[in-house]
């Protein structure tokens, strides 16, 4: 049975405010985009490279719950969580077998120490707390145990246009320094990634353009331009791997 634990959100929207804004995002977009399928591919090959015996997975904020059901090739116990309860029923539609829960992660008190690896795909940015949600994710995560976890790059978010964007969503933007800062009092870093170099102004838009690009092509080939930025920080989005203290 879940508790309830009151957690201040001061100055923030409030949590049914924030699963209304992801109950109509899920609603418009029920499939993943090729941003979201390539982020999901390297955090499986991660999560593949552990080399796990049959583990315990938690996919913390599993939206429609596609990569939940990649997890579940690597264990046979594999959980989502999503605040959106409309994205936990098109889950529990497309994919019966794996066990879906629609929850808030402040709100719940789950059992300690029961997880071999949790993997989390950009949630720590909108939420009210982010060392309170480490900290819930760590309490969750057996000793020497793994998590995965990626956000928006805050370096590249700040140098392309997003378009408009409710205030319910929270948008609280980490650099990868700032990012490892946060995971570190819980977890050791052991590999940091960014990938999908993406931006259209200040000098993204120049490594962005295809002047720039066009200068490389005679010694790089296109997917090694891509390596290259992602290599250099420029990357969407930010991926760590880490291992609980």
């Amino acid at each position: 049975m879940l508790e309830l634990e009151k957690i201040s959100t001061a100055g923030q929207p409030a949590f049914q405010e924030q699963r209304e804004y992801w109950d109509e995002r899920w609603n418009r977009q029920r499939r993943p985009n090729d941003w979201q399928l390539r982020r999901g591919q390297t955090i499986l090959e991660l999560a593949r490279d552990l080399r796990l015996k049959d583990p315990k997975i938690l996919d913390l904020g599993c939206a429609t719950g596609w990569f939940t059901a990649q997890l579940s090739g690597l264990g046979k116990d594999v959980t989502g969580i999503d605040l959106s309860e409309g994205a936990i029923k098109l889950a529990q539609r497309d994919f019966p077998e794996i066990h879906y829960i629609a929850g808030n992660i402040f709100e719940m008190n789950l059992p300690a120490e029961s997880m071999d690896l949790v993997v989390s795909q950009e949630v720590i940015a909108h939420v009210p707390d982010q060392h309170e949600l480490v900290r819930r994710i760590a309490r969750l995560i057996k000793p020497d145990g793994y998590l995965i976890i990626s956000t928006a790059n805050k370096f590249v978010i700040e140098r392309w246009d997003m378009g408009p964007d409710p205030d319910r969503h929270i948008k609280q933007w980490l650099t990868m320094k700032s990012f490892k800062k946060v995971l570190k009092p819980h977890f050791r870093i052991l590999k940091g990634l960014s990938i999908i170099p993406i931006g259209d102004r200040g000098i993204l838009r120049f490594l962005s353009s295809y002047r720039f690009n066009a200068m490389l092509r005679p010694l790089l080939s296109g997917d090694q331009i891509e390596w290259l930025k992602e290599k250099a920080g420029l990357g969407y989005s930010l991926i760590l791997l880490a291992q609980k203290k």
